[in-house]
């Protein structure tokens, strides 16, 4: 494994922020292609491999490094028929790489960590043909510095998304919080570490935008950094796509507004306008208002 497959683009956000429409749009540049399941997650999701490596040489590193293995053979290998590291390879091979990973991690843990994550990624790669591969975990954007070590040469993006609208979304889904406020203390929360992570990171390597840039506000500039930023050169095929398929009708904008009645819709601004405060004391960008003009 070498060259282009290990200058990965690794999009990440909130959850419900855009990180996966992002996916989408890039994985119809010829030079790109997203990965199969989209989320690969052993990486930078919870207790993934950069966790483990983050507390390396530390009491409780090994006890970290067992715990990430247990994760990627009990959750993320087989997450349903069609979504897993299983699409693209067999468990034996798996098991073999965590065991071998378990044995090097003592001594080297960054060694043993770039071994088992190079293997598995060429797999990947390798069953979806990719060349230069993209992956949406959202863990990807606060973990940014982390994952560093393991690819140096990874180019981040990050998209935020107004927190009221992500808070909304979340609300319908079958996953994450499905309290509105929880999701705005969890949106908040997520903001922070993707703060700290970019902070933290190399110049150069991550960049962060807004969806609402994308999708109405700035779309010809947004795209172009974004391009610019992975270094790729323009593409009809992924430009077509881009008109298309990235448009403010089909980012929902506006939703906290329209899916609760008046006193929620109150409650929520509220709360948010507090939350705001905090970031903005802190130094953080507030992404714009998706049904601002």
């Amino acid at each position: 494994m070498g060259g282009s497959s290990l200058q990965p683009v690794l999009i990440g956000g909130t959850g419900r922020s855009g990180s996966t429409i992002i996916g989408h749009l890039l994985d119809h540049h010829p030079d790109l292609t997203l990965t199969r399941p989209m989320e690969v997650r052993f990486i930078t999701g919870n207790d993934g491999f950069v966790d483990a490596l983050t507390k390396a040489n530390t009491p409780t590193g090994q006890a970290a490094a067992e715990l990430a293995v247990d994760r990627l053979l009990s959750r993320w290998f087989f997450r349903a028929e069609n979504v897993g590291l299983h699409t693209s390879m067999d468990k034996e091979f798996v098991v073999d790489l965590t065991s071998k990973y378990l044995q090097v991690f003592p001594r080297d843990p960054q060694q043993a960590t770039q071994d088992l994550v190079y293997s598995i990624m060429d797999k990947v790669a390798t069953g979806c043909g990719a060349i230069r591969w993209v992956d949406t975990t959202p863990a990807n954007a606060r973990k940014a510095d982390r994952v560093e070590s393991v690819y140096p040469e990874s180019k981040v993006v990050i998209v935020t998304r107004d927190g009221r609208d992500v808070a909304a979304s979340f609300v319908h889904q079958d996953f994450g919080p499905n309290d509105v406020f929880a999701a705005l203390d969890q949106w908040e929360q997520r903001m922070v570490k993707s703060h700290t992570a970019t902070e933290n990171s190399a110049p150069g390597r991550v960049l962060t935008f807004e969806l609402v840039d994308l999708v109405r506000n700035r779309r010809e500039a947004t795209l172009k950094a974004l391009r610019e930023h992975i270094g790729v050169s323009e593409s009809p095929e992924m430009l077509d796509w881009f008109n298309v398929n990235i448009t403010a009708e089909s980012s929902h904008t506006g939703r906290w507004r329209r899916d609760f009645d008046d006193r929620t819709v109150e409650a929520i601004d509220a709360h948010y306008s507090e939350i705001c405060s905090r970031l903005a004391s802190k130094g953080i960008p507030i992404p714009a208002s998706g049904d601002e003009s």
